[in-house]
């Protein structure tokens, strides 16, 4: 058993571990109150246009637009969003599992945040970007991203390109997605805009109302389409950041509740060490004494 100058050193170092985890847990708690605003508030508009290229689709002539036609090439064009830190529990190996769960022997990577680029780096995949991961998300970074990914579609180098983030759910929940992107086909609209209703009206309400598209459907699908892809980049960094702030938070939250845990533990610990050696001195004095009479 450790002696009592061991375990008070221990009590001090653990309790000042809680002390900064609660700090980290403060910071995280505001930083994500801001997060999910934002990435909530960003989920209508993504919504609608969602629908509206769903109501333009069957208008037009879907193999007029290279957006919207596959091409020979098997390589994936993979939008990766991670964080740059860790202490956000299981937020990045939840996402880096789901990837390696599909084939990525023929896949090149956009990354955004560190983790993410040390895991394409690891697992020997070709980098084609890398771009910083900033506290603020900007819709410049997304519009970046989405012309990137067009290019490489369009000029044939990628096939297909999905985005892979963690989709915020709750505040205790994150779930690990990848998306497509490209090529843009009306089954996978439908499937999408399912999962985004989630058993609510939403679409229900839209379906009754009309929609007129000004100038012509033709002429505006170029614009819906492209500015779609940037929405879906631009809504999943949002989505990120509430994931990653929310993530930390709780697991700062943990790791505070388990150190103050340890602390109690410790204490009983130094307790029982102090009352056995003044036991055992109580004990030496009285056999002393005892062997003088």
């Amino acid at each position: 058993m450790a002696n009592t100058r061991e375990l008070r050193r221990r009590i001090r170092s653990v309790k000042n571990t809680a002390q900064i985890t609660k700090a980290m847990q403060m910071v995280s708690a505001t930083k994500m109150r801001r997060a999910q605003n934002q990435a909530l508030n960003g989920r209508p508009y993504s919504f609608n246009l969602s629908y509206a290229l769903k109501r333009l689709l069957p208008l037009v002539d879907t193999e007029s637009h290279p957006l919207l036609t596959r091409h020979d090439s098997k390589t994936q064009g993979i939008i990766l969003l991670s964080t740059d830190k860790s202490l956000c529990g299981a937020l990045n190996t939840n996402l880096f599992r789901t990837l390696l769960a599909s084939n990525l022997s023929e896949a090149v990577f956009y990354t955004v945040g560190r983790k993410g680029r040390e895991f394409v780096i690891r697992t020997g995949n070709k980098l084609v970007a890398d771009f910083e991961n900033s506290d603020t998300v900007v819709f410049r970074q997304a519009a970046q991203l989405a012309k990137l990914v067009i290019e490489a579609f369009l000029s044939g180098e990628i096939g297909e390109a999905y985005i892979a983030f963690p989709r915020f759910v709750s505040t205790l929940r994150q779930e690990a997605m990848k998306v497509k992107l490209l090529p843009i086909e009306y089954s996978e609209l439908e499937a999408l805009i399912a999962a985004q209703s989630e058993g609510k009206s939403k679409e229900g309400d839209l379906a009754k109302s009309e929609f007129l598209f000004e100038p012509d459907p033709k002429k505006l699908l170029d614009f819906i389409l492209n500015h779609y892809i940037e929405i879906k980049i631009y809504q999943s960094l949002l989505e990120t950041k509430a994931s990653e702030h929310s993530a930390r938070m709780i697991a700062m939250q943990n790791a505070t509740d388990n150190a103050l845990e340890l602390v109690d533990d410790l204490n009983l610990a130094y307790n029982k060490t102090r009352q056995d050696s003044i036991t055992k001195e109580l004990l030496e004095i009285t056999t002393a004494s005892l062997a003088m009479q």
